[in-house]
């Protein structure tokens, strides 16, 4: 059977149109717009993912997708092996983070969530998006795909050196109150999962990375993508977010450590070899300025 009817059918919809949008479904109605998105992970991941945006709709955050149940209420549907989710079509364009005004939106946007993204239900996270404790492992994985080129030596150091600012003990209580305060992230932000709408707000999509973890970890992220090797610039959009939610010594201490790790060249690895990494390679005094201004700084 095809998806469509059965769609219609679980949803009592009546679909006017779909189109494909990059890995999702637009699906019009002739009252609402509609994502459809599948996935292909484990069952009990999908149903994560559906309760932590259920979770923040309940704290009244307004620019996280809503999952609609079917007319029995159930949060997602199965078609031919995958699970799909229905939400609301959010209308807009990718902000532009090489624009200042877009950046500082973003990391406004981003603490904000933060603010609310605590107090998840523990008992109803699978053990494979738990991850307050994998960042030490996370990092010393970083290793084993720098160690092959000869002009990545000075960050397989790196890692080590974040590593040890890991296990530092003010650093150790941040990650185990983030476990004691259910925090979670949003997993990959950045513009290609927002959503700039025509009132200039800021709406966070693509779920599918959430995890139990470090909420340092999403600044850490949008840090390392738009000010790489930039402790200045850095500094600047860090005191941005702090406007809207304020960090302790300590979670600047455990920001500062994964900062220090190389993780936009490994990322850039990942995706697309050594050749997609190279132009971001730092040379070995630019990683020394960047290392001297991020302890200043932090």
């Amino acid at each position: 059977m095809s998806l469509w009817p059965i769609v219609e059918t679980e949803y009592g919809i009546k679909i006017r149109s779909t189109t494909k949008v990059k890995d999702v479904y637009k699906v019009e109605t002739d009252h609402a717009t509609y994502c459809l998105k599948s996935y292909d992970f484990p069952e009990e991941e999908v149903r994560f993912i559906t309760r932590i945006l259920s979770c923040l709709d309940e704290h009244q955050f307004t620019r996280s997708q809503k999952v609609y149940p079917t007319v029995d209420m159930r949060a997602y549907i199965t078609h031919e092996g995958a699970y799909y989710t229905l939400t609301n079509w959010v209308r807009g364009q990718q902000p532009k983070f090489s624009m200042t005004r877009d950046l500082r939106r973003g990391i406004s946007t981003l603490a904000k969530f933060h603010l609310l993204a605590t107090g998840f239900p523990a008992l109803e996270a699978p053990e494979s998006r738990i991850r307050y404790l994998s960042l030490p492992g996370e990092i010393s994985e970083y290793k084993s795909l720098l160690l092959p080129y000869r002009s990545t030596g000075h960050l397989v150091d790196l890692c080590d050196e974040a590593v040890e600012l890991l296990q530092q003990p003010k650093v150790l209580e941040v990650i185990q109150q983030e476990q004691i305060n259910c925090s979670f992230v949003h997993g990959d932000y950045n513009y290609p999962n927002l959503v700039r709408d025509k009132k200039n707000a800021i709406h966070l999509i693509d779920f599918e990375n959430t995890s139990m973890h470090v909420r340092v970890k999403d600044l850490a992220h949008i840090l390392h993508r738009n000010s790489l090797w930039n402790a200045a610039g850095m500094l600047r959009l860090i005191e941005y977010y702090q406007r809207y939610r304020s960090m302790n010594a300590s979670e600047l201490n455990l920001l500062a450590a994964l900062l220090t790790a190389p993780y936009h060249v490994v990322r850039n690895i990942r995706i697309g070899g050594f050749r997609s990494a190279r132009p971001i390679i730092p040379s070995r005094g630019q990683l020394r300025k960047y290392q001297r201004e991020l302890r200043a700084l932090l």
